[in-house]
C-alpha cells in the first residue's frame, strides 16, 4: 500500500488513475455527475441497511466514501485546485457561519 500524510500527496496519487484533461463542459459534467452516482451508491447501500435489513458492511462504506474523495480530488486539479485549499476554505466558510461551532439554533440563524 501507498503511503501518504497529506491531501495534496493523496490528490498527486489519485491523478496516477485519472482519465486525460478534456475541454471544460465535459470535464464539469463528467466530475460532477460522477460524483452524484458515488454519493448515489452510499445512499442506497444505507438505504438498504436501514430500510430492507442488509447487514452493514463498513468497509463498503469506506470504499464508498474513498471512491467519493477520489472523484474531489481529481475534479479539484482539473480546476486548479489543489485538496488541501478545498478543505481549508471550507472549513474558513464554517468557521464564519459557526464561530461557535455547530448548534441547531445557529443553523436556522445564520447569515453567512
Amino acid at each position: 500500500m501507498t503511503n501518504f500524510e497529506t491531501l495534496n500527496e493523496f490528490q498527486k496519487l489519485c491523478l496516477r488513475t485519472a482519465t486525460i484533461p478534456m475541454d471544460e463542459k465535459t470535464m464539469h459534467l463528467t466530475w460532477s455527475l460522477a460524483l452524484a452516482g458515488e454519493v448515489g451508491e452510499l445512499a442506497n447501500r444505507t438505504k438498504k441497511v436501514f430500510l430492507h435489513g442488509h447487514p452493514y458492511d463498513q468497509e463498503k462504506v469506506i470504499e464508498e466514501l474513498g471512491d467519493i474523495l477520489w472523484y474531489v480530488a481529481v475534479y479539484s486539479q482539473d480546476i486548479g485546485i489543489d485538496l488541501l485549499e478545498v478543505a481549508q476554505k471550507n472549513i474558513s466558510k464554517l468557521e464564519k457561519r459557526y464561530p461557535e461551532g455547530f448548534s441547531s439554533e445557529a443553523s436556522q440563524n445564520r447569515v453567512i
